[in-house]
């Protein structure tokens, strides 16, 4: 098997920790302010599942044993979960043509070399409060190389340009690109090609329905729009329908419970929540479907479980809550805010100093944007100097591969990711923004 110097560096950057650790502070309180003797650990929250193993390389027609756990709680010992489902790509039970799993979790490789290489084994068990488990197969000893498929770009501030300092990037139902575009207090929709399609509600401006200097965008699996922007007093996160017309407005400026100051990377779970990360109140705030606030967890500090200024967020299939720290490292957290695990710290030289922001796809591979000592503000990894730009890890934080922009010119902003797992990869400078989309060879 080969490694390259930075493979090797990054692997020993994925911190696994306990599958469930909730760090207890000196004052007695854990992270999401409930009291050791107040806590109740037969909650089913605390009933987790864990994988092994969580990374491997095979060659065609290989064969390896994956286990699942249900983790001990108080009192009481790990024990084998009644019911696990297995799959390969989210194909039951694996084919021919990405390896086959059986009920025992016995995975054989295909017997050819698949495209892509990098596999992903699901096991559904449904007695976990984190239901969706993800281990990571990679068929030979190649690195995992992405390639571009695509990139298109404007010049801001000529004649036919839209976009000025585009800072977020999503994608609506149909998968058209989303680009928040704090320059000209915008939200831009293009098709994946770059033909411009229009924006999104009703201008620039602090009324209802019009948009400030927007930092983040996202939708939900009902087509809604979500946008947070900076309108001053007013509250930070505004709904919009697919067609781009104004709903909703809600999370009013501040540091009380559900209030957002500063909010930068956005997601919903399965059930509709919204998860919003506040870098300057140090927190997550969930939202139900209608805007309510639920609960607001986090704390600023320097141990596992503590916020660094968090900047990005997504949340997995299991409702598990990625959170990156700018300064690293990213945090693993159930929906309740109780750690899980942490990865991808900083590095440099030869790795990341920043950690911008992070995407997942449906198989709760994450997909940070970082940036090296220089890259501060949004200077380039360049990658004929060995840095990346974006950096993947699996749903355990296991470093998978990295990338840089195909120009030198082009710096990281952020990523999105469509569900047959293309890249699309948000981009400023040399003179241009654009997005330049990438996919595994």
């Amino acid at each position: 098997m080969r490694i390259t110097k930075l493979h090797r560096a990054f692997v020993g950057l994925s911190l696994g920790l306990a599958a469930l650790a909730v760090p207890a502070y000196a004052d007695g309180l854990y992270n999401d302010g409930i009291s050791d003797s107040g806590r109740n650990f037969t909650d089913p929250r605390y009933q987790r599942a864990t994988i092994a193993p969580t990374l491997v390389h095979l060659d065609p027609g290989e064969t390896q044993r994956f286990n699942v756990v249900m983790v001990a709680t108080r009192l009481m010992a790990a024990e084998v979960p009644e019911k696990v489902i297995w799959s390969v790509n989210d194909i039951v039970g694996g084919n021919d043509t990405v390896g086959t799993i059986d009920e025992a979790g016995n995975y054989t490789a295909p017997a050819t070399m698949p495209s892509p290489r990098e596999l992903n084994i699901v096991a559904e068990v449904p007695e976990a409060a984190n239901p969706f488990l993800f281990a990571t197969v990679i068929i030979g000893d190649d690195p995992i190389v992405y390639k571009s498929l695509h990139v298109w770009s404007e010049k801001p501030g000529t004649e036919g340009a839209n976009l000025s300092t585009p800072h977020g990037i999503g994608l609506d139902k149909d998968e058209n690109i989303l680009i928040a575009d704090m320059g000209n207090s915008k939200v831009h929709r293009y098709s994946q090609q770059g033909e411009y399609l229009g924006n999104i509600g009703e201008g620039s401006g602090r009324d209802d329905g019009k948009i400030s200097k927007p930092r983040e965008v996202t939708s939900d699996v009902e087509g809604r729009i979500f946008v947070t922007d900076s309108k001053g007093d007013r509250p930070r996160v505004q709904v919009f329908s697919h067609e781009g017309e104004f709903l909703q407005i809600f999370a009013e400026k501040g540091r009380l419970p559900g209030m957002l100051l500063r909010a930068h990377g956005m997601d919903h779970d399965r059930a509709r929540n919204l998860f919003v990360v506040d870098v300057d109140n140090m927190r997550v705030n969930v939202y139900d479907q209608h805007g309510k606030s639920l609960r607001d967890w986090g704390q600023e500090g320097l141990l596992p479980g503590q916020f660094n200024a968090p900047h990005g967020l997504f949340v997995d299939r299991s409702g598990d809550v990625f959170v990156t720290g700018y300064y690293g490292p990213t945090q693993k957290y159930n929906g309740f805010g109780d750690f899980v695990t942490e990865f991808a710290h900083g590095a440099p030289p030869d790795g990341p100093s920043y950690f911008h922001s992070v995407a997942g796809d449906k198989w709760g591979n994450a997909y940070l944007s970082v940036r090296n000592k220089g890259g501060y503000d949004g200077a380039i990894q360049r990658g004929d100097e060995g840095y990346y730009s974006i950096m993947k890890y699996n749903n355990n934080g296991d470093f998978i591969c990295g990338w840089s922009y195909s120009a030198k010119e082009h710096s990281e902003s952020e990523v999105t990711v469509a569900e047959d797992g293309r890249v699309f990869c948000l981009f400023n400078g040399g003179g241009e923004s654009g997005v330049e989309t990438f996919a595994q060879e």
